[in-house]
């Protein structure tokens, strides 16, 4: 089913790419990149992570449109609604299988890694869209506000399978992660710069470490238990 819907997806993608006079090689692909093998672990929380993400994404989106069509310059825009319940159906699956894993969530090393992926997740996703503000003021959204509300949803929806969530409300949370998409948008200015490539290298260097002091802080921010919150529910 989820290859059922993928295909899909990538249907709307390649008819939106062929109007621009686009397209993917996929052989060039499979014949020159290097293969990774992840554990198994690891595939499951970013894949359930990366379905219910885009769930929100789209959604959020979607709604937001429904509410102003005369933003809605493009077709594919149309396709947002049964594609964020595609995701949100697989990202459901995913949440099953971990659930019936108890060593993938019910331990030490999985709250760790738990909150490992979150923080990539929702670091990932800030740089991404604050790097395309621009798109997301076209269709009328603020993107600093619709990254916060992505996020919060994720982070709440991810409180159904993972034990431990992230503290998306210390005062911290968002300043840093935007602060690190600061530094990415100075990093992208010296990457696209003439400047010899050793210089690069020395420039972006105190950049790229400021970056990773600033997840770390968020990483060693106290996390949510889940579990307890899970627990009063019932």
């Amino acid at each position: 089913f989820m290859a059922r819907d993928e295909a899909r997806h990538a249907g709307f993608l390649n008819k939106a790419m062929a109007d621009f006079n686009l397209s993917l090689d996929l052989g060039y692909l499979t014949k020159n990149r290097t293969y990774t093998f992840f554990p198994p672990e690891w595939i499951i929380y970013t894949v359930y992570l990366s379905e219910k993400i885009g769930y929100w994404r789209y959604i959020i989106m979607f709604r937001h449109l429904e509410k102003h069509p005369e933003l809605k310059f493009y077709p594919l825009f149309g396709y947002f609604e049964s594609w964020c319940q595609d995701e949100n159906r697989h990202g459901d699956f995913f949440k099953a299988l971990l659930r019936s894993q108890p060593q993938l969530w019910n331990n030490w090393k999985a709250r760790l890694w738990v909150r490992f992926f979150l923080l990539s997740v929702f670091a990932t996703h800030t740089l991404t869209v604050l790097e395309r503000a621009s798109f997301y003021r076209s269709i009328g959204i603020n993107p600093y506000e619709y990254n916060i509300q992505v996020i919060e949803k994720t982070n709440e929806t991810a409180a159904r399978a993972f034990p431990v969530i992230l503290n998306t409300n210390h005062p911290e949370f968002f300043r840093r992660l935007e602060e690190c998409s600061d530094i990415n948008l100075k990093l992208t200015l010296i990457n696209n710069s003439n400047s010899p490539k050793i210089l690069k290298f020395f420039q972006k260097l105190p950049l790229i470490l400021s970056i990773i002091g600033h997840l770390l802080r968020l990483y060693f921010i106290k996390p949510i238990n889940a579990e307890l919150s899970r627990q009063a529910v019932c």
